[in-house]
């Protein structure tokens, strides 16, 4: 297999590694605003209870509901910060691929050049060496 194409699937991967985490991250971030607008709507309610008197005996659940948003939201923010350096790391990765392939391909259109300007030098050559042999 040529380095080009190896170079091509390598950029490939990374790309796709990187479209994975990314979204991954949008995933969690999601589940992390409904959390928290979970335990927001848990919070309101607790308010309402203490206020209206009358659902007083729903104040435990929803006190317990609070908590346990709590710890989710904690752990998913964990979960968030980890996949966001992943992301770093594979969006590093994925232009890190991108350059090289970038400089292979100068490398090879510079060789190319020079090997059209040495055969173009060649011909001049040749051609007038058949005009001073004449």
């Amino acid at each position: 297999m040529k380095r080009e194409d190896l170079l091509r699937n390598l950029v490939r991967m990374r790309e796709l590694q990187l479209k994975k985490e990314a979204a991954e991250l949008k995933s969690r971030t999601g589940a992390l605003q409904k959390v928290e607008q979970t335990h927001e709507q848990a919070r309101s309610a607790a308010s309402a209870s203490i206020e209206c008197g009358n659902d007083l005996r729903d104040l435990g659940l929803i006190g317990e509901m609070r908590i346990g948003c709590t710890k989710l939201a904690a752990k998913i923010e964990d979960q968030v910060r980890t996949i966001s350096r992943k992301v770093g790391h594979a969006r590093k990765l994925a232009e890190s691929a991108r350059e090289a392939r970038s400089e292979l391909m100068r490398t090879k259109s510079a060789a190319q050049e020079r090997s059209l300007e040495n055969e173009a030098e060649h011909f001049f050559s040749w051609k007038n060496d058949l005009k001073s042999g004449r």
